[in-house]
């Protein structure tokens, strides 16, 4: 369980993603597609810690907010951004994200190898190119 200060710093965290994928989205469906992806990561994540002591979930919300505001993919990037983890870290399957958010959110987890094991932020940028590349064919 993360303690009020934790759940205080995330919910910080993802306003700032929230209010750039009002920009990003088209319509309302997607925008709640993004909140979707959101609170299913955050319980995915529930209680994990990086080594550095603050709530896994910043890192997937950081990972999106670069995807958004840096590079300006939308909101199926996004939702990619915020779930990207799920699956590796958790015991939810492909098939659990493919059914909560569809077959081009989940595919791309199958075929791009985990950036979270290259920290630098030119190789997440450089994945998320790629990425973006797949899901938009």
């Amino acid at each position: 369980m993360f303690t009020d200060v934790d759940n205080a710093l995330i919910d910080k965290e993802f306003e700032g993603l929230r209010l750039a994928s009002l920009k990003r989205c088209a319509d309302q469906k997607e925008y709640e597609n993004v909140i979707k992806a959101f609170e299913f990561a955050r319980a995915a994540h529930e209680g994990v810690r990086r080594r550095s002591g603050e709530p896994y979930i910043i890192h997937p919300i950081a990972v999106a907010k670069i995807v958004v505001q840096e590079i300006g993919l939308g909101y199926k990037s996004i939702i990619s951004a915020l779930v990207h983890d799920v699956v590796e870290d958790t015991d939810y399957t492909i098939e659990d994200v493919e059914r909560l958010f569809g077959e081009k959110i989940a595919l791309p987890k199958l075929k791009v190898p985990s950036i979270t094991q290259q920290p630098s932020r030119q190789r997440i940028l450089k994945g998320f190119f790629s990425l973006s590349t797949m899901m938009s064919g």
